[in-house]
């Protein structure tokens, strides 16, 4: 017994001093990378917070829908063009540069796709064409400036990504400052702005990136995309797609059923869950190429860290915001609702909305990893298992209890991705060691 005993204080300095430099080295990789989404997200939420007070809960409810589909098509761009440019780091520079070259001219022909869908679901939640065209251009712009911010991350321009997320926050925050100094808060107004904000927003990408869009125009061939579809990029389309109908079921039957209004209401524990949601959909894009990096090394305790890493900054950003949003609600809910919303239900949606993102805590990791390695497959089914759980039981609660409750769907459906992802992450790391 005296052994352990006298050893232990010889070690403790070490371990907290390992501990502190833990600490520091994930502050300043993720540092950076959050500063970005986080002042996307304080934009976002400036605007919702005015919108929510100042436009009918039809029209906020169709901005927070848009807030909903902009995002579906930032991760079918992810799953199409950039996991392709991602695994084609470890290819030879032919082949690397012929891939980016078809997915720079993809991404072209998808942006304009994007901006048309988007058009169309609007008009069918009730939105005015001139809304729906101002909502689905900056759909179309935000989308392709997602695809540029990834493709700076892939090439090691982490610095180019960060400045095109503070642009769109800075263009945001002095439109919206301007709309309240002249009275002039209304949906067109905030549309026409969030159009002026994504476009702003592409600028930092400078000449080197429109030279290879332009470029790929004539360099890349639409043709080749048949072999990456085949080989990569079917499964992880088939993953995003089950995958936004198992998370976001409730905006789309709650939306086309109920109404934009009733929408509203769901969107205000969005609003203030932000900031966690948004950090946890632009990281993958900064870890995927460092976990696909440790993946070709084979070192399993790079990978390690990775994933711990990841899932402590997850965590952390999710309790600040968790924290935040409870303080709001308590103690100054004057600010974000009006006599429209009833605090207690408000209250109500962000504690479920809450829930739902601390589990994609857990979810957000391990499913970047499986990208990274490959497993594209395996997530796709995952995601076809879970998406019919969720969609049922949205419907389900919705019909039977309203609105609210139909987010208890999306909660067990989160759950149960987590469970198999689980099993397939062990398996994997069965196999490949």
């Amino acid at each position: 017994m005296a052994g352990p005993l006298t050893t232990a204080p010889a070690l403790a300095p070490h371990t907290v001093e390992y501990g502190r430099r833990s600490w520091i080295a994930a502050a300043w990789r993720y540092g950076l990378p959050i500063g970005g989404p986080v002042a996307t997200s304080g934009a976002h939420f400036l605007a919702s917070l005015i919108f929510v007070r100042n436009l009918a809960a039809s029209e906020f409810g169709l901005f927070s829908f848009v807030l909903v589909i902009v995002p579906f098509c930032m991760s079918i761009m992810a799953a199409l063009l950039v996991l392709p440019v991602n695994n084609a780091l470890s290819a030879p520079a032919e082949e690397r540069a012929r891939i980016e070259a078809t997915c720079l001219k993809m991404n072209l022909a998808l942006t304009a796709l994007a901006g048309a869908v988007l058009f169309g679901l609007l008009i069918a939640a009730r939105a005015s064409v001139p809304a729906a065209l101002l909502l689905a251009g900056y759909g179309a712009i935000f989308t392709l400036r997602w695809f540029a911010r990834s493709f700076s991350f892939v090439k090691g321009r982490t610095g180019t990504a960060i400045a095109s997320d503070i642009v769109y926050a800075a263009v945001l925050l002095a439109g919206l400052a301007a709309m309240l100094a002249g009275h002039a808060v209304q949906l067109l107004w905030g549309a026409l702005l969030m159009l002026a904000a994504a476009l702003a927003s592409l600028l930092p990408f400078g000449v080197r990136f429109f030279r290879d869009q332009t470029g790929a125009i004539g360099r890349g061939r639409i043709r080749d995309y048949h072999g990456i579809f085949r080989d990569i990029t079917r499964w992880s389309l088939m993953g995003v797609v089950l995958t936004e109908l198992t998370v976001n079921a409730h905006a789309y039957l709650v939306t086309f059923i109920s109404g934009p209004g009733p929408f509203a209401l769901l969107a205000v524990g969005q609003i203030l869950m932000r900031p966690a949601s948004l950090v946890q959909g632009a990281l993958p894009d900064v870890e995927r190429p460092a976990m696909t990096r440790a993946i070709a090394a084979k070192d399993k305790a790079r990978r390690g860290r990775l994933l711990g890493d990841f899932r402590l900054v997850l965590l952390a950003v999710w309790a600040a915001t968790a924290i935040l949003a409870a303080a709001i609600l308590i103690w100054a809910p004057q600010l974000l609702l009006k006599n429209t919303y009833a605090p207690s239900e408000a209250l109500l949606a962000t504690f479920i909305t809450g829930a739902i993102i601390l589990v994609r805590c857990f979810r957000t990791p391990p499913s970047t990893l499986m990208q990274a390695a490959g497993e594209l497959k395996a997530l796709a089914h995952i995601a076809t298992c879970t998406s019919a759980v969720s969609i049922l039981l949205t419907l389900a609660f919705l019909l039977a209890w309203g609105s609210v409750a139909s987010l208890l769907g999306i909660l067990i459906g989160e759950i149960v991705i987590v469970v198999m992802l689980k099993r397939t992450v062990t398996g994997w790391e069965v196999r490949h060691g």
